[in-house]
């Protein structure tokens, strides 16, 4: 292999907070096993060890922070990237090997090649030894330094192997996303973004959490003394109900599972210690936006969390104040750990981690277990080289079960005092599942270990009530119907009529699709949001849930052949001659704007239904499903004016049905596209603009919604939900509505027609345009029509949007919308009128 210190570098970056962490401990301790990552997966299935080693090569050449070595500069690290490396799988044959000798080697293996150094000078942190067990069974023994890789890479490494390997099998490219930034560009992003000062917010809100906390540590068996960690494990497994155990407890006590983990550990750590005011760190995984979650490098982030362990609380009541304090610490996650410590500035002892003693991390294993065509990956508990804390515990749930794995310093614990420890924490999480009542005073905190075992009783939620409906006839659950309206809606029932409109009553997307997925519990059916949009209504949703019309129809002025592909609804109904104002996809959005037209105008919405559709879509291309909506068009409204309307890649598709329709000698009268870039356009700009106009845009997005949390026109959830990093983690804690299927349905939706439409050369439309442009775009082409010069007339208007992308037809964007869409109605119905 070749030197790879004296490679050139290709590329220079300055190093993340994460990195600079690493680098400093490693230049204190040289050799710091306790930042070596162990993985250990099973790999089953045809792959030889020439694909494995390809497959890796292949992943190194994908991702530059695997091609990344560590310089000083000026005093500083840097991190410098060259264009190749020799990565070398390693092979260890063990087919001869009986069973019994088969494991011990294999850990003896493992053991030896975790705790082997890595110099942080020479390119490529990552090592991989492959263990032949028999024809189509290895073991994968995988060691990489903290420097590049964390615990969400373990994801997309398994991932990568997984498609690469089928890939090659099949003789196929594999399907993986093209990487639009690399881990560089991040650690770029994140220095600009701390010199901007955006961190202050987060400074405050932890200087005022922290304020006079104390060190908290266990009480050790033995003083800490300078010198080579020693590291030890305690593991033991869970009972195969440990997860349901605890979903169930906490959607009773109104909490996440993660959550109710923390509130556990901390009770326990409390009663062991006897000490009330403790923290402890808790680890995060930093991918604040969907653009970081397919790369490997190191983004996790320590949060600190401060608990008052108060032992005549109950488990339930201390539950649900560790459910503020975990929800709290999630909102103010950005500020990285080092940073902290420079803000609280706490002494310093060199023998200890700033701040914190100990870190608490209960979760899915990283990898998801599963198969890619004939190759199976499972994960292996792997062997921990060294931790950075008195006490790192984990609980991790993997295909095979749930385990408690302590590693700890023994040379301060005797692994009796751990064990002491450990027969506490699982005596306290079945109490907080099964008797959240107790007091934390009456849990004995000597003794043997209380096992989830069937001993235990489950707590079982109380039965949502059910109301039967009639095998025939009219339906009975109206006043049901009535009672779940005013719980959503917060309004008396008295206020909710019959023909009362549900978005009329202060209703919205999100909560119509709630309310459909509680009238799905209620009554064992769910009608379709289409169904439902077409008459909003109590009447209408009980016509919807009468037993003969439990089918997902649609109103339609005449029959039609479906296409299979489209749905066409009516949104809002006007008289036989109006104008048709056709939206596309997601008719959610446009309801307001249906409702308040105070114009005689059909208001109408062409989508996608179902996931079968969906198919269809994919199937069919992007030009022969434009003529099936083509066709739909005009046998429902034949020669009526149109104007056409689509949000972002939904204006593509306005724009080419508007030419399809036009050839065919339909009147259309305009096409509005709101922040619908032309195909290709974006290439205009370099990778690197590209990536800080999205960082810059993020920061303006939150700002413009912490702006509207504080007019009070949304909730904090409203806020967090506009980070798909964050939204995925309040949703999986359970503190945020999972999404629904209409909402996977829409995204997918998007997803394809962008996929079609990426490189599609559309043609020149010389009919009336009006092109949106929301403060969410951040660089715009130099032609000022997002790049659709050339396609459209060169007279296209173009209106400026005070609001954000997804706004643009509810919150802050309506009225501009609405305004011009509503004057081009009139417009045309004072033309008819002549």
């Amino acid at each position: 292999m070749r030197d790879l210190s004296e490679v050139e570098a290709i590329s220079t970056f300055p190093t993340s907070i994460g990195q600079k962490r690493c680098w400093f401990m490693e230049q204190i301790h040289p050799g710091n096993r306790g930042l070596n990552l162990a993985v250990r997966w099973e790999l089953r299935g045809p792959a030889t060890s020439e694909m494995v080693q390809s497959a890796f090569n292949r992943i190194i050449s994908r991702h530059e922070i695997l091609r990344t070595r560590f310089v000083e500069l000026d005093g500083e690290p840097v991190q410098e990237v060259v264009d190749h490396v020799d990565f070398k799988l390693d092979l260890v044959d063990v087919r001869t090997l009986d069973q019994k000798s088969c494991a011990d080697r294999i850990n003896a293996i493992a053991i030896e090649h975790a705790e082997q150094s890595f110099d942080l000078g020479t390119a490529c942190l990552l090592r991989v030894v492959m263990i032949r067990k028999s024809t189509d069974r290895a073991e994968l023994l995988i060691a990489v330094h903290n420097a590049v890789f964390d615990g969400y890479s373990i994801g997309v490494l398994g991932h990568e192997l997984g498609q690469i390997l089928d890939a090659t099998i099949r003789g196929v490219e594999p399907e993986l996303p093209e990487l639009c930034l690399q881990y560089g560009d991040y650690a770029q992003w994140l220095q600009d973004y701390e010199n901007s000062g955006a961190l202050a917010e987060e400074e405050t809100y932890w200087t005022e959490t922290l304020r006079g906390a104390p060190y908290f540590e266990l009480p050790a068996d033995r003083p800490r003394t300078a010198g080579e960690v020693k590291t030890a494990a305690c593991i033991r497994a869970l009972p195969a109900d440990f997860e349901d155990r605890l979903a169930v407890a906490a959607k009773s006590l109104g909490t996440s599972v993660f959550a109710l983990g923390t509130a556990a550990f901390s009770a326990a750590l409390g009663l062991y210690s006897g000490t009330r005011d403790l923290s402890f760190a808790v680890q995060v995984a930093g991918r604040m936006d969907v653009d970081l979650e397919p790369l490997i490098g190191i983004f996790t982030n320590p949060l600190v969390l401060r608990f008052d362990v108060d032992e005549t609380a109950t488990l339930g009541r201390h539950a649900e104040a560790t459910r503020d304090i975990v929800n709290g610490a999630l909102a103010h996650q950005m500020l990285p750990f080092d940073k902290l410590v420079q803000v609280i500035n706490p002494v310093r002892d060199p023998l200890r981690i700033p701040l914190v003693s100990i870190m608490f991390n209960l979760q899915k294993a990283f990898l998801k277990e599963g198969s890619y065509g004939d190759i199976e990956l499972g994960s292996v508990p792997s062997h921990s080289p060294a931790t950075l804390y008195d006490l790192s515990v984990n609980i991790v749930g993997r295909n095979a079960g749930w385990r408690l794995m302590i590693d700890y310093n023994s040379n301060l614990f005797d692994a009796a005092s751990i064990e002491v420890f450990s027969n506490l924490l699982v005596d306290v999480f079945a109490r907080i599942t099964d008797a959240p009542d107790t007091r934390l005073s009456d849990i004995p905190t000597r003794g043997a270990a209380v096992l989830l075992s069937s001993d235990h009783r489950v707590l079982e939620p109380e039965p949502v009530a059910s109301v039967a409906t009639k095998s025939a006839g009219a339906f009975d659950g109206y006043e049901d119907l009535r009672a779940l309206w005013a719980e959503l809606l917060v309004l008396p029932s008295d206020q909710i009529t019959a023909d009362g409109n549900f978005f009329d009553l202060g209703g919205h997307s999100v909560l119509a699709l709630r309310m459909l997925a509680r009238v799905d519990q209620i009554f064992g059916t769910r009608p379709s949001l289409y169904a439902f949009l077409n008459t909003p209504t109590l009447r209408g949703l009980g016509e919807l849930l009468q037993p003969e019309k439990k089918a997902t129809q649609s109103k339609r002025t005449k029959p039609l052949a479906p296409s299979g592909i489209w749905d066409l609804i009516e949104l809002r109904a006007g008289s036989d001659l109006a104008p048709v104002l056709l939206t596309v996809n997601q008719p959610f959005m446009y309801h307001a704007l249906a409702r308040e037209m105070g114009v005689d105008c059909t208001v109408a919405n062409l989508g996608v239904p179902d996931k079968a559709a969906l198919s269809k879509l994919r199937e069919s291309g992007f030009d022969p499903s434009i003529a099936a909506a083509t066709q739909m068009v005009r046998d429902r409204y034949g020669e009526r004016p149109l104007l056409l309307c689509g949000l972002c890649v939904d204006g593509r598709v306005a724009l080419r049905l508007a030419q399809t329709l036009q050839a065919g000698g339909s009147q259309v009268a305009s096409v509005a596209m709101i922040d619908t870039w032309a195909p290709g356009a974006v290439k205009a700009f370099s990778g690197m603009a590209l990536m800080r106009d999205r960082w810059r845009i993020r920061l303006r997005r939150l700002r413009y919604y912490l702006g509207l949390r504080a007019r009070g026109d949304i909730m904090w959830r409203d806020v967090f939900s506009q980070n798909s990093f964050v939204a995925g983690v309040l949703r999986r804690l359970g503190l945020l509505a999972k999404r629904g299927d209409v909402e996977v349905l829409v995204d997918a939706t998007v997803d394809c027609l962008v996929s079609q439409t990426r490189r599609y050369s559309f043609k020149p439309y010389d009919g009336e345009v009006a092109l949106f442009v929301t403060s969410s775009q951040g660089l715009v082409p130099r032609d000022g029509v997002l790049g659709w010069s050339g396609k459209l007339p060169r007279d296209v208007a173009v209106y400026p949007v005070n609001g954000w992308h997804g706004d643009a037809l509810t919150r802050s964007g309506f009225d501009r919308v609405f305004g011009v869409l509503e004057e081009k109605v009139k417009r045309l119905s004072a033309q008819r009128s002549r």
